[in-house]
């Protein structure tokens, strides 16, 4: 038998010996079980396993999870466990290329990495346990008050002397205050357990001012206390009127780029929590505000987005046209919405669910397919947006073929990626022709671009090629007063399974980011950045004695939105400026332009950084 002992997240494909293995692996744990725990509640939580696993407790399967390599799942093993003894815990699991999963087959470009790729946990508790929390906060912009709708799983019969201890504090703010606290008898509906909380004053959601609140729920059977859950929540109001988008009332326009999870060779799939939060820091250093994931992600990677500000759209990995639509496929599609959904409920920096992309977006069977996503997705989650991101909204207009209505004018708004040049053989010059079509046909639809960028080695020219695509892509879209949104895909190189890479091993890669495969900045990064900021540093004079003037302008691009809380440092270095002195900035709205004055240290010269309230850098342009 060929064992040995691994760490746990793990994917076999970073090892030498298993590169490219296709299959089934195997997984055991030991571990002694104490005696009182035989009227304990317990759970063991998988993050996700690629793609099916079948758990069994001492022998006996207690599970099956088919097709779903990407969600949390728990197992209850209460009862089963033998207490006070020794228990065997074994876990099988494949990646292999069957048809039983979502994505289908081979249809996906990401790695193909088999294995526990995400941290197990025991959950222990007494009864009733709950099972899940749910919270549903609303943000009233009149008078700047919220409420919280809290519902916690506890079972569909109603449990005598049962109690609520609901203690509601400020997570990330300065002050940490707690804002509420009581214990009250929660309302039983359709099977859940639901306490209202009315608050009168509370800090809104904003990707500058990514404000948390945390709910901790005590459940109490009479006057005894049986479990404990937390969640942390924000307060937003992100909705679209006539075809603008507004947040807590601000019109905005978003931009941002997409990281790609199991990029880096060292670790695929089984990235650690600071590998996630390296990689997010990285995202934020490009100026995103605004993210899709094509496939459903840990839980520190949303934790991540919801302290730091990042809009964020988490999909159902229903991905490529050759995804059939039969019984297996939509029953495994319908349980990871209803899993992503239940999972990643809380996270005030998730605005979307999407149902897929690049699907057959004019295939009528393939069009119910994703009608019934959606309905189930707004029936399980009636407050977000939902979404299918195609690649198809343009067949039929240049073409001169008969128009079909796309599956991407289905969601609440248009998901469009655009690879003109490039993927579309097309004239670059006439991609803004192909994006005008496509909003006359939606024009009540707000439009983003959901991708975006040079995809090599399928397309060749280096990173020289990729910034001339970015500045003249980017420009087309801030000519269009209609593109609400746009996302550069990709954050990095990524591993993928696809052939006619260069590599033949755990290195095989699509060369599509900003950054290699272990993060390290191409040149395209700086562009990037200056690109997707918010405000325009353009000029600096010495018009009065003593002091350098700089010319600022709030961006009439992508992004666009008011600047508020954001700090300006001239230095001699761009690694420096954070020992200079600090100035604020006062609130810039788009379009508008300031002449900020500071002290001239360096004769009319210097690198002027500023930087957002939460401390990343949006700008740093060099004035020597």
């Amino acid at each position: 038998m060929n064992a040995k002992d691994v760490t746990v997240p793990h994917t076999w494909n970073i090892e030498k010996e298993n590169e490219m293995f296709y299959g089934w692996g195997w997984y055991q744990k030991s571990f002694t079980v104490p005696a009182n725990w035989k009227d304990k509640n317990t759970v063991i939580q998988f993050g996700s396993i690629n793609h099916t696993a079948k758990i069994y407790l001492n022998g006996k399967l207690v599970n099956e999870h088919i097709g779903d390599g990407f969600n949390k799942f728990f197992v209850d093993l209460s009862g089963q466990l033998k207490y006070g003894k020794e228990n065997v815990l074994t876990v099988a699991c494949t990646n292999d290329y069957n048809s039983v999963k979502v994505p289908f087959g081979t249809s996906f470009d990401w790695p193909n990495d088999g294995g526990i790729i995400r941290p197990v946990s025991m959950i222990v508790s007494g009864k009733p346990a709950a099972s899940y929390i749910q919270v549903v906060p609303t943000f009233n912009l009149s008078d700047k008050s919220g409420q919280l709708k809290i519902n916690v799983g506890l079972g569909a019969k109603p449990i005598l002397n049962l109690q609520l201890g609901i203690c509601i504090t400020e997570e990330n703010q300065s002050s940490r205050d707690t804002i509420w606290q009581s214990i009250e008898k929660p309302q039983w509906q359709s099977g859940s357990t639901i306490v209202t909380v009315a608050l009168p004053k509370i800090h809104p959601w904003h990707f500058d001012f990514p404000n948390l609140y945390k709910v901790s729920v005590t459940v109490y059977a009479g006057k005894k206390a049986t479990d404990r859950i937390t969640t942390s929540v924000g307060f937003r109001n992100l909705e679209f009127k006539g075809g603008r988008t507004f947040l807590n009332g601000e019109p905005i326009k978003l931009m941002g780029v997409e990281w790609t999870a199991g990029s880096n060779p060292d670790f695929g799939f089984a990235e650690p929590a600071s590998e996630i939060i390296r990689y997010g820091k990285l995202m934020k250093d490009v100026n995103c505000i605004f993210s899709r994931v094509h496939f459903q992600q840990d839980d520190v990677f949303y934790d991540f987005c919801d302290r730091n500000g990042i809009l964020i759209q988490e999909e159902v990995p229903l991905w490529g046209g050759e995804t059939p639509v039969n019984d297996s496929i939509r029953k495994i599609a319908f349980n990871q919405l209803e899993s992503m959904i239940r999972n990643h409920f809380n996270h005030p920096s998730i605005i979307t669910w999407g149902v897929g992309n690049e699907l057959r977006g004019r295939d009528a069977e393939m069009k119910v397919f994703i009608t019934d996503l959606m309905a189930k997705a707004r029936e399980l989650d009636p407050n977000r947006l939902v979404s299918y991101v195609s690649n198809t909204l343009t067949a039929g207009y240049f073409s001169g073929l008969p128009f079909v209505p796309d599956a991407g004018s289905l969601g609440d708004y248009v998901m469009m990626n655009e690879y003109g040049g490039s993927w579309w053989e097309l004239p670059v010059a006439q991609i803004g022709d192909y994006m005008d079509s496509v909003h006359k046909s939606y024009p009540d639809k707000p439009f983003f671009i959901a991708e975006f960028g040079l995809c090599e080695p399928n397309f060749k020219g280096g990173d020289e090629r990729r910034l001339q695509d970015l500045a003249y892509h980017m420009g087309i879209f801030e000519s269009k007063p209609y593109v609400q949104g746009a996302i550069y895909f990709d954050l990095t190189d990524y591993r993928t399974h696809y052939p006619g890479t260069f590599e033949e091993d755990k290195y095989r890669r699509r060369i599509h980011g900003i950054y290699d495969m272990y993060g390290n900045p191409k040149p395209s990064m700086k562009v990037l950045r200056e690109l997707s900021s918010p405000v325009e540093v353009q000029t600096v004079n010495t018009w009065n004695k003593g002091k350098l003037g700089i010319a600022i302008y709030g961006s009439l691009g992508l992004p666009q939105h008011i600047v508020s809380g954001y700090s300006l440092y001239v230095s001699d270095s761009s690694s420096n400026y954070a020992s200079t002195k600090k100035y604020l900035l006062p609130d810039i709205k788009p379009g508008e332009r300031i002449i900020f004055e500071v002290e001239d240290l360096y004769k009319g010269k210097g690198i002027v950084t500023i930087v957002r309230p939460t401390g990343y850098v949006v700008s740093q342009k060099s004035f020597y």
